[in-house]
């Protein structure tokens, strides 16, 4: 039963019409646009292209190595296979878990390459997309952490392992593993201060009104 229009309280809020679609911001004229998706068009072009190339190499590098590891059949004698079985094995390793990490970085620079050229025209797609790439951003930067401590970081105390028993007369060493958490612990953070503050100013940025409301074409 409706309540007529004369009984209704002044003090009641209105009813939210859950069918309407959230309202855009209002369009800003261009001489009242905001400049920071130009300059972050301009660094998301820049920030892409170079790690798109650093992680270009990663991919081709875990390549060979995979590739490389069936040259212990190539060794001369029994004695070579093994040593070079014991050292490819871990190595293999190591850049395989460099290949994951080029491979999630290959993508999301390929992505924000893109975005990136949106940010630089204004485009509307650009700014929702910019927040979506911000997020995905640091969920990433927390993969790449945890392929450094639990893939490669013990890839390299087995290697260091293998390297101390095929030294003659020489027994693996304690230091080893303290050494390989240190690795892996030394990529882990120079991935956070690398590629983390990069996503979280996308979306410290891209999600403020003014923003959103000149990225409108």
């Amino acid at each position: 039963m409706n309540t007529p229009p004369d009984l209704v309280s002044p003090y009641q809020p209105p009813s939210a019409d859950l069918s309407q679609p959230v309202a855009e911001p209002p369009a800003l004229p261009p001489n009242q646009r905001s400049g920071a998706p130009k300059v972050f068009g301009i660094l998301s072009i820049i920030f892409a292209s170079i790690v798109l190339l650093g992680s270009t190499f990663g991919l081709l590098a875990g390549a060979a190595t995979g590739a490389a590891t069936g040259m212990e059949s190539a060794a001369p004698s029994t004695a070579d296979k093994a040593e070079l079985n014991a050292m490819m094995g871990p190595l293999s390793k190591v850049y395989r878990g460099v290949g994951y990490q080029s491979l999630i970085l290959f993508v999301m620079s390929a992505l924000l390459l893109a975005i990136g050229i949106g940010q630089l025209r204004y485009r509307r797609w650009a700014r929702r997309w910019s927040v979506y790439w911000g997020a995905a951003g640091l969920a990433c930067v927390a993969a790449l952490v945890a392929i450094s401590l639990l893939i490669i970081s013990p890839a390299y105390a087995e290697l260091f392992d293998s390297a101390s028993q095929l030294r003659q007369g020489a027994a693996p060493g304690s230091s080893m593993g303290a050494l390989s958490m240190m690795v892996g612990g030394t990529f882990a953070v120079m991935c956070v201060i690398f590629y983390a503050p990069y996503p979280a100013m996308m979306l410290m940025f891209f999600t403020r009104e003014r923003v959103r409301a000149s990225m409108t074409d």
